[in-house]
């Protein structure tokens, strides 16, 4: 399923950032990335787990670096922030926890539009 990941609150003079999960046995990224960028990996999460997370100047110097002990789950977004040295967690979307809801209302409005009309053709 996978996960994302990507950074806030970094350093000057860091532009580039990348991180090895589960003690370097992957899932991992191949190569820095923007700043800007998340990571989007497809690899099922790694659960509970060691993350080294680094950031690079634009000469890929080291700027900061962090080893912590982690839980990565399938599905979900993760931020890591450089200030406070924590992994957040984003929180679901009003769309991705109200949408089936939505989704089933929607679809039994329809079907009690339609009932009445199946029954008047019968009559």
């Amino acid at each position: 399923m996978g996960f994302t990941l990507g950074v806030q609150n970094t350093p000057s003079p860091a532009t580039l950032w990348m991180a090895l999960l589960a003690a370097g046995e992957g899932p991992n990224m191949t190569e820095p990335l923007p700043l800007s960028e998340r990571w989007a990996c497809s690899e099922p999460a790694p659960g509970p787990n060691y993350m080294d997370i680094a950031c690079f100047d634009p000469e890929e110097y080291l700027v900061q670096e962090n080893l912590g002990y982690v839980t990565i789950e399938d599905g979900k977004n993760y931020t890591f922030d450089f200030a406070t040295e924590t992994l957040l967690v984003a929180a679901p979307s009003i769309w991705e926890t109200m949408g089936p809801i939505l989704g089933l209302g929607l679809m039994a409005g329809m079907v009690g539009m339609m009932v009445p009309a199946v029954k008047k053709g019968f009559d």
